[in-house]
């Protein structure tokens, strides 16, 4: 076993689990942990820095957020040969909504996909291998959602594998590089006024430190506003977790007459200069105030400041008749898609998967 890992690491929570799952005949071992603390967190984040392919979710902070914050259990693949880490998969089980089934996701919340410094195809095949050993007989599908595009390299070599691609999904990309006025001029008419609107309330905009205090007012804000979309609340423990990645966050803070009125959490994903809009939370009693437009237009002068090229506005879906994905195409975005890669690991597959497909296509 390779340096940097350990077959019994000490955790907060007990004891983690390191295992050799497989070898190649190029000398490349895979392990299989369930905690990211078998790993040294420098090590680990210089994989990231190391890959082209790397983002702000594949980092040591955003991973242990999700297992430590939301619970998920963690069945991680590491690459590695006698003297170092060269490449990372990142996973968790998530439940399947409305089955009794699990997913091995890479990664949710957020995007993941493998990171593969050397041995790219070698490194496939050897994964490949491994991953049904990870599912037990509830977890029947592994999933791969990738944001970065350039991630379709590895299309071919995961089709060999029995990965499947068909499935469509996509987000808003806002060029930044352009610069604010030329961005400003491309926003449709009705979100251009709306914004001028808002800049006449009186209001106060900034970002604000994510301290535990921040975090916790911003959090009752985004709580109120999922629970009246019906949408998947995190608990605060995952918000908190964050804190480990401050320099990673861009928490906006939003005020209007002296009161506050929401904000939002966006992510720095130094990575691919991108800045992610993640966490939004405007309660609607403010829409006529015009704040969600402030707050966007104020994320995205922020990120210019800070010389990011793009603003990535998140799951835009592909039905344009959805009211948040004529929301986020007002702004002047381009659709680009999601890439998802899905090879099934039980016989159950098949049948959940034809389900999913009618209840995207008749709804409820």
């Amino acid at each position: 076993m390779f340096q940097y890992a350990t077959s019994n690491a000490e955790t907060s929570q007990g004891v983690g689990r390191a295992r050799t799952m497989g070898e190649s005949e190029s000398d490349l071992e895979v392990i299989a942990v369930d905690t990211i603390q078998a790993f040294d967190r420098t090590r680990w984040n210089d994989v990231v820095d190391r890959s082209e392919l790397g983002t702000v979710f594949h980092r040591y902070e955003w991973l242990e957020a999700i297992e430590r914050g939301l619970e998920y259990p963690v069945r991680h693949l590491v690459i590695g040969n006698d003297t170092d880490l060269v490449g990372l998969f990142p996973n968790f089980v998530v439940e399947i909504p409305k089955t009794p089934f699990n997913r091995l996701t890479s990664i949710y919340p957020g995007f993941g996909g493998p990171l593969l410094t050397t041995d790219a195809a070698d490194s496939l095949s050897l994964v490949s291998d491994v991953i049904p050993r990870l599912c037990d007989r509830r977890t029947i599908v592994h999933e791969i959602r990738a944001s970065n595009t350039n991630f379709h390299r590895y299309d071919d070599c995961l089709a060999a594998e029995g990965y499947d691609s068909s499935r469509i999904d996509g987000r808003f990309l806002l060029n930044l590089a352009k610069g604010y006025d030329a961005l400003f001029d491309g926003m449709n008419s009705s979100r251009r006024r709306a914004i001028r609107r808002g800049r006449d309330i009186d209001h106060e905009i900034d970002d604000v430190e994510p301290s535990r205090e921040n975090l916790a007012r911003f959090y009752e804000a985004y709580r109120t506003r999922m629970e009246n979309i019906d949408g998947t609340v995190y608990p605060f423990a995952f918000f908190d977790r964050l804190r480990a990645m401050d320099d990673r966050i861009l928490l906006v803070s939003l005020s209007v007459e002296g009161e506050y009125a929401g904000g939002f959490l966006a992510l720095r994903n130094d990575e691919q200069d991108t800045v992610h809009g993640f966490f939004a939370a405007v309660p609607s009693e403010y829409f006529e105030y015009h704040a969600s437009e402030l707050v966007y237009d104020y994320l995205f002068r922020r990120a210019i400041d800070e010389g990011y090229e793009y603003y990535d506005f998140g799951g835009g879906g592909a039905d344009f008749e959805d009211g948040g994905f004529t929301f986020k195409e007002k702004f002047g975005g381009r659709l680009v898609p999601n890439l998802y890669w899905e090879q099934g690991t039980s016989p159950a597959w098949p049948l959940v998967k034809t389900g999913r497909r009618l209840y995207w296509r008749y709804g409820e």
